[in-house]
């Protein structure tokens, strides 16, 4: 009777952790437990959560980087005056979602604008000084899986008392980031 009692006790013994290392190997697993997050993002059901201007499985990239370099192209004044050699730089500005583009042939061509990172586009609000308003849209095509070339275009329109008066476009490609 002795063994019988003692046989019963180990057999539910081991099956009890059994069962138990059985259970706790089938749990499912907190991905978040070993997710890191960059930049301030947040993890939630096994994904990262990134804050605005940052992307990436662990929001390592900031947005704004694929779009920061020099572009080398061609600008086009459309006045009958010939296309000549220009270059652009985009830098990041002091906001997340901020970039600056300055065109080297008139280091006063200076915008600000946010990026529509849907969109690819610098979104830059008209310009008012006195009487003329200066219209700036610049779209920028970043790397894809299909083309790993970046390329900038960029019009400039102005207006004087609400007339056109200037007409610029630049086209370019990125020499440097």
């Amino acid at each position: 009777m002795q063994f019988i009692k003692k046989f019963i006790l180990s057999s539910a013994s081991i099956f009890t952790v059994s069962t138990v290392l059985l259970m706790s190997s089938c749990a499912p697993k907190n991905s978040c437990d070993t997710l890191v997050c960059q930049n301030g993002g947040t993890c939630a059901a096994d994904f990262c959560n990134c804050p605005t201007g940052f992307d990436g499985p662990q929001c390592e990239n900031k947005i704004t980087d694929r779009y920061i370099g020099t572009y080398a192209g061609y600008t086009d004044p459309r006045n009958g005056q010939p296309t000549h050699k220009d270059t652009v730089d985009v830098y990041a500005s002091t906001d997340v979602m901020k970039l600056s583009v300055v065109r080297r042939r008139r280091f006063d061509w200076i915008f600000t604008g946010i990026i529509e990172n849907k969109t690819n586009n610098i979104v830059i609000s008209d310009i008012i000084n006195g009487n003329v308003t200066t219209v700036v849209n610049v779209s920028i095509k970043a790397p894809t899986s299909v083309s790993e070339k970046r390329t900038i275009s960029l019009n400039e329109l102005e207006y004087t008392n609400g007339n056109k008066t200037g007409e610029l476009y630049f086209n370019g490609d990125l020499i440097a980031q």
